[in-house]
This record gives structure tokens, C-alpha cells and sequence, in this order.
């Protein structure tokens, strides 16, 4: 089977990027035929073309493509490649291949990656009766999309997975008390001023602890201006994007992800995978993949005391955390790996591709 992806994605990381990362590399291996048409050049590409996917980059996938974009281009593209199945990722990529799935004559399967379960793209296709198949990385957004359409049978629930982190020489920076971690991209919707909030909190009763914040993104010199304000630089390091930082090794005996929606964090996945004691805000999917006081604690989200309180508990005793540590990476491995992940999403295309 030829499959071609198309992402709408910039030059950076993210989840949907790490998303079609792993999907492409595992179809790959499968014996699949992966073409990749990305919105910008840059991780998700250079990943891909390592991997042996045929790619391409397409401004037109991108919300602003710029006026020398040709939208004439991916069409092109589409039809001398020849694909079986057409795989769009967000909306703007969603767009684009509706308009190369009906100019080719090629199915199109849609993968609504985002906490929020209804789109402008999904609007459009229930506004012109279009009926491709949706795929969702949570079971509330199935559900939610599947009552919007009023066709549940069309969109699938195929759970995000990820591959166990690879070994990697990254530690963070020890201290002489507990090593709190975020990770993630340093924007308003994770939450990591939440984070600082919290930590500043919970320097009452564990003054060493450090905070360790591992990411890039548009708010970073407010964070580092919050954190300067609260007057607790000598206690957080900014690392900047690392590769390979969610690993068993790494030094964190707690994860903070404080995020205010998302639909099936990554993140979380692979500190389940490793064994990271999880405090998480409850919003979107993730209490379908944290279980309260199982495999995690859940707090209420944009609320910095319940999640000092949360992982101070967590803290307080090396069993406790260790313990639930020990049942997520149980369930990664039942539900979350990547295999499970793209054996699930390639039966689908075979539903599709029919």
C-alpha cells in the first residue's frame, strides 16, 4: 500500500510531529510505501527521510503559506505520486486533502490530533456531506466527533503510542533535593507558568528542590521573567529543546504537566514508559490515560496549590510514587506502545483502502 501523509506542521517538534514521526517509521518497517508531505521543512522531514519516506514540503498545508506558495503544487505532486490512501493531519492539511483526494481520486482519512473534538474542517465536511473516515487519539473525542458527524461509525479511536525512550547521556542538572521536571513546548496551553507557580510553592517544604523546564516555544522570556519575579532563578533551569529527555535515567523523580487541554499527551506516554512519577492536570484525554491515584495524580487544571500539593505528596514518599510509576509503565506496555498504535491505525487503512 502507498501511503502519503500530509501534515500541517512547522520546522519544530510537537506532538503531531513525534505523531507521524513514529507512525512513518513503524509503517516503513511494516513494508508500507510512506510518502511525506510536510508544511515546512525541518525535524519532522529530516526524520522521515532517514526513516526512507519519499518527502515533500508544501507551504500550502501551513494556516499563513506565504504569496509564493503554489497551490497548484501538492496537486501535482499527488498525482504523479500515486497513492492509495491519502492521511491528513490538522486542519489546513485536512483542507488541502480534500482537494487532492477529489482531483486524484483517492480515499482521505483525517486524524483530528487535538483536546478540542470539533474543527472548521469537520464543520466543512458535514456542510458538503463529505464522508471520509476520522481517526482520534482519545475516546471523549470520538465520541464528541462522532455525534457532531451523526455517523459514530466513521471515526475510529486508535490511541496515541509511543516507542520506549532511547538510552541518552542527558541528565538534568542534580541538586541537593528532589528533581521536579516539565516537558514541553513552553506556550500558554501547557501551562508551564502553572508549573512555576506550583514549584514556588513547594519550595516552602522542599527548599532544594529544582525545577527543570525542558522545551522552546513563544513564552519563554516571560517564564524566565516569572521566575525571576518569584525570585527562584537559583532553583530553575531552562534547558532549551533536548532530545531523548524523557528517559528512565534522566535524574526527575516527578513530572509536572500542567497543560490547559490535550488530547493524548505524549508526554505522558513516555514517562509511562520510563517510569516518571506523573502529576498532570485532568483536562482533555488524559484522564483516560492516567488513572487517579493508579498510575498518577490528577489535579483540577490552572490551579498551581493542587499541583504543589499533588506532587509534594508524591514526594513525601519514595514508595508511593514509585509505585504508581510502576503501574503506568504496566499500562504503556498493554495499551500505549507505538506497534499497538500503528497496527491499529493500518487496519483502518485497510478499511479505507478497499
Amino acid at each position: 500500500m502507498r501511503v502519503m501523509h500530509l501534515v500541517q506542521c512547522g520546522p519544530t517538534t510537537g506532538g503531531t510531529v513525534s505523531h507521524v514521526a513514529t507512525q512513518v517509521t513503524h509503517q516503513i518497517t511494516r513494508g508500507l510505501k510512506v510518502g511525506v508531505v510536510a508544511g515546512s521543512d525541518g525535524v519532522l522531514t529530516e526524520h522521515c527521510r532517514r526513516a526512507g519516506a519519499d518527502v515533500f514540503v508544501d507551504p500550502t498545508l501551513l494556516p499563513a503559506p506565504g504569496e509564493s506558495a503554489d497551490p497548484a503544487a501538492l496537486l501535482g505532486t499527488g498525482a504523479a505520486w500515486r497513492p492509495d490512501l491519502i492521511h491528513a493531519h490538522l486542519m489546513h492539511a485536512g483542507f488541502r486533502g480534500a482537494e487532492l483526494s477529489a482531483t486524484i481520486g483517492t480515499p482521505l482519512l483525517y486524524t483530528q490530533h487535538m483536546y478540542h473534538p470539533v474543527d472548521p474542517f469537520l464543520q466543512a465536511a458535514l456542510a458538503t456531506g463529505a464522508d471520509f473516515p476520522v481517526i482520534t487519539v482519545a475516546e471523549f473525542a470520538q465520541r464528541a466527533i462522532g455525534k457532531f458527524l451523526g455517523d459514530a461509525g466513521r471515526v475510529h479511536y486508535v490511541p496515541n503510542g509511543v516507542d520506549v525512550p532511547a538510552a541518552s547521556s542527558f541528565r538534568l542538572e542534580p541538586g541537593p533535593g528532589p528533581q521536579v521536571l516539565y516537558c514541553g513546548r513552553l506556550s500558554p496551553e501547557k501551562g508551564a507558568d502553572v508549573a512555576i507557580l506550583a514549584f514556588e510553592l513547594m519550595l516552602g517544604q522542599l527548599p532544594g528542590a529544582k525545577l527543570h523546564l525542558v522545551g522552546t516555544g513563544p513564552d519563554e522570556t516571560l517564564l524566565r521573567r516569572l521566575v525571576s519575579a518569584l525570585g527562584i532563578a537559583e532553583h530553575v533551569r531552562f534547558y532549551g529543546s533536548v532530545s531523548g529527555a524523557l528517559t528512565a535515567g534522566i535524574g526527575a523523580d516527578v513530572l509536572l504537566v500542567p497543560s490547559r487541554g490535550d488530547a493524548a499527551s505524549l508526554v505522558i506516554l513516555e514517562a509511562m514508559a520510563s517510569g516518571i512519577p506523573i502529576v498532570s492536570a485532568a483536562v482533555g484525554g488524559i484522564p483516560e490515560l492516567v488513572r487517579h491515584e493508579v498510575d498518577g495524580l490528577l489535579v483540577a487544571p490552572d490551579d498551581p496549590p493542587a499541583l504543589a500539593g499533588a506532587a509534594l505528596s508524591v514526594l513525601a514518599g519514595e514508595d508511593r510514587g514509585a509505585d504508581m510509576a510502576d503501574r503506568a509503565r504496566d499500562r504503556y506496555r498493554e495499551l500505549y506502545t507505538a506497534a499497538r498504535m500503528v497496527e491499529g491505525t493500518c487496519a483502518v487503512y485497510e478499511t479505507v483502502a478497499r
